[in-house]
């Protein structure tokens, strides 16, 4: 076990989600002390500095790695770099947190795995999304049998990644191909849930689209699922930017059919929708909403900070404890999977066998 102040924490890459997720939580965690910060843009790197002074720079992964300063990282560089640097942050002993997706393709996220398995760290994927506090509900209503047995799942997303505002228009290309696809971009947390709630899947049919000029990876896609268990699985992605929150709350849900009721968990939190033939509240109220944890329903950016907050708690107690990561590298490649067949399908036009 490690002593909690010899917790020594670097985040390797400074974009969006380092700086609006990963730093704060660590800074505010009292398992970890932020001492390094990473970024091949020096201007940036400077910038996020001025704010956590006394932290150490780098531009290069491989130095901050390579200095001892460090006992964990988070990996938040662009998808096509995270097998790179979490090889070396491996081959370095140093404990990992990789965001999603774990890698550009199977290939490379199998030789994450292997230097992994080599390794003596805790390595945990960075998909959020399963502790937001409405999905942990929504599966154990679905394990507890409350709404009899699964039939059908369904996931969409709307989301403007690539196409926000404040992206240039003529910066769009470069950052939709950066984050590969929408498919693998928003489908990847959609994926990893339902994997988690219904088992392996065994069939995947997609069909990929693309509505935004000097585009050329997919911005909307559908793919279909069979599980193993026999549950068919539906997952709609599509980037767009739609200001009104509340306008597309009914376009951001993971919905699970069952033969006796239905839970609706909002995909960005905080929020589940439950009805069930055997319940005495259903037959009074009718569909009841519930809110887990004591966060406002109208305002989601609050439990995705929740979410982020309680996903580096998770990583840092798995090291100091020597638990088993939440999430494993196993587990992100079963996603990952799903991913890469839904685009073979796509290229293809046929039902890609996982068995």
């Amino acid at each position: 076990m490690i002593s909690l102040k010899e917790l020594r924490v670097g985040v390797i890459g400074c974009g969006w989600i380092a700086q609006s997720a990963h730093i704060p939580a660590y800074v505010e965690n009292q398992r970890s002390r932020l001492v390094a910060i990473c970024d091949v843009n020096e201007e940036r790197l400077k910038k996020v500095a001025m704010k956590y002074k006394g932290t150490r720079l780098f531009s290069d992964y491989r130095e901050l790695l390579e200095s001892n300063l460090v006992d964990a990282v988070s990996i938040c560089t662009p998808t096509a770099t995270h097998s790179k640097v979490a090889i070396a942050a491996a081959e370095n002993g140093i404990h990992t947190l990789c965001e999603k997706p774990l890698a550009s393709n199977l290939s490379e996220a199998r030789e994450i795995a292997e230097a992994v398995s080599q390794s003596k760290i805790k390595f945990m994927a960075g998909f959020n999304y399963r502790f937001l506090p409405n999905h942990v509900k929504a599966k154990k209503i679905v394990d507890t049998g409350k709404i009899g047995k699964p039939i059908l799942i369904r996931g969409e997303v709307v989301a403007p990644g690539p196409y926000r505002p404040d992206i240039c228009e003529e910066d769009r290309p470069y950052e939709a191909e950066k984050r590969i696809g929408a498919f693998f971009d928003l489908g990847c947390h959609i994926a990893d849930l339902f994997l988690w709630m219904m088992g392996e899947v065994k069939d995947v049919f997609a069909n990929f689209a693309t509505h935004v000029d000097n585009t050329t990876v997919d911005d909307t896609a559908t793919a279909l699922l069979k599980f193993r268990s026999g549950v068919l699985g539906v997952i709609t992605v599509a980037w767009l930017h739609l200001p009104d929150y509340q306008a597309i709350t009914d376009n951001r849900m993971i919905e699970i059919i069952g033969s006796k009721g239905k839970v609706e968990s909002e995909l960005f939190g905080p929020s589940l929708y439950f009805y069930g033939l055997d319940s005495i509240t259903s037959k009074i109220m009718g569909k009841v909403r519930i809110t887990p944890v004591k966060l406002d329903p109208r305002l989601p950016d609050e439990a995705m900070k929740w979410s982020y907050k309680k996903e580096i708690d998770t990583f840092l107690e798995c090291i100091v404890r020597d638990k088993e990561p939440r999430i494993t590298v196993d587990q992100a490649i079963d996603a990952l999977k799903v991913i890469e067949s839904a685009y073979a399908s796509a290229k293809t036009r046929s039902a890609i066998n996982l068995e």
